[in-house]
């Protein structure tokens, strides 16, 4: 530790062991689960963490497919933002991390990735819709509702943005995606968003995809993140086989 005025403070050799005590509290919480499992006598608990996008509907319905064939299974599921989804996976705080990547990260293994374009989205009836192609410098003259300033799917859109010089004006922000969508699905404004958060809403014909050449240029892709140095249980992966072949089901 280091003293402080108030307190004290972990050095870094103090972060690593930390760290590492976590990790090792994780493990034998896992083999004993596993060793109760196989005496029937447990649950099998899986702990997740994901963005905002992952929660409102993609994964509670894929724990409920995985529940029908694994019924005692149970979960805990955990929202954060993509850095601190990956923190949490490092520090062994969760089992699987599902978050939307710009880049790789040291100490995590990347079980699954995909990749996820930018969408931008309007209601059936909006005044974009139906359009055969628009420019992204068009789009951005109509009332835009973005996610908040740290999300990756706003940063993808400042930089396809800044390519062109091109300033925009966002009408409703919020980190609520399910808000942004729903003031989209109102005819009210513009959003963005990846297919896997939209998929049922543009499935249901609520939402509408316009074709933009400039976001066709992926540089976001949707990871499924375990700690690199844990051996995983048989539970989690099955539910990580599980949850792969949902996301690449489109």
């Amino acid at each position: 530790f280091d003293r402080q005025p108030r307190g004290v403070t972990l050095t870094a050799a103090g972060e690593l062991l930390a760290g590492y005590a976590r990790r090792t509290l994780l493990d034998a919480a896992q083999v004993t689960n596993e060793i109760q499992s196989l005496r029937q006598a447990s649950e099998l608990r899986i702990k997740l963490a994901c963005t905002q996008g992952f929660a409102s509907h993609f994964l509670p319905f894929a724990i409920a497919g995985f529940r029908q064939t694994v019924p005692q299974s149970t979960f805990l599921l955990q929202v954060a933002s993509a850095r601190e989804v990956t923190r949490q996976v490092r520090e062994g705080e969760v089992d699987i991390g599902f978050s939307f990547s710009l880049g790789a990260t040291r100490d995590i293994n990347v079980v699954y990735s995909q990749p996820a374009p930018l969408l931008a989205l309007v209601a059936p009836d909006h005044a974009l819709a139906g359009r055969s192609e628009i420019s992204l410098r068009e789009l951005v003259s109509y009332p835009l509702a973005l996610p908040g300033f740290n999300a990756t799917l706003r940063q993808l859109l400042d930089i396809y943005c800044s390519r062109q010089g091109l300033n925009y004006r966002s009408v409703l922000d919020s980190d609520n995606l399910d808000t942004l969508a729903q003031f989209a699905i109102s005819g009210a404004a513009v959003t963005f968003g990846g297919e896997l958060f939209v998929r049922h809403l543009l499935k249901s014909g609520a939402l509408a995809e316009l074709n933009v050449p400039e976001l066709k240029e992926n540089h976001r892709i949707i990871e499924i993140q375990t700690l690199a140095s844990r051996p995983l249980p048989e539970a989690i992966s099955r539910f990580i086989q599980h949850i792969s072949k949902v996301i690449a089901s489109g």
